[in-house]
């Protein structure tokens, strides 16, 4: 599985869920991770159409589809069951 984490700097929400991430992906070692920031990855990031409310967190499977999709800040808990566990 991969995630991918749609973000900006200037949102607090988003450098809150960054260290979660981080945390939890230590328990989930056959996920791959990529970080978009959406100043400096815009044309990537938008790709992903991923809305007005950040971050957004984008759960891919092995072929590259979208299975899921979990948007804001959440706690660790939440997050591991949303993103990891859906």
């Amino acid at each position: 599985m991969k995630l991918i984490a749609i973000s900006a700097i200037w949102c607090p929400a988003c450098l809150i869920m960054s260290k979660r991430v981080k945390e939890a992906l230590q328990q989930y070692p056959d996920w791959t991770f990529e970080k978009l920031d959406l100043d400096m990855d815009e044309e990537e990031a938008l790709k992903w159409n991923p809305g007005k409310t950040l971050p957004v967190f984008i759960v891919l499977d092995q072929s590259g589809n979208e299975v899921r999709r979990v948007i804001g800040e959440l706690s660790k808990d939440r997050l591991i069951k949303d993103v990891f566990h859906g």
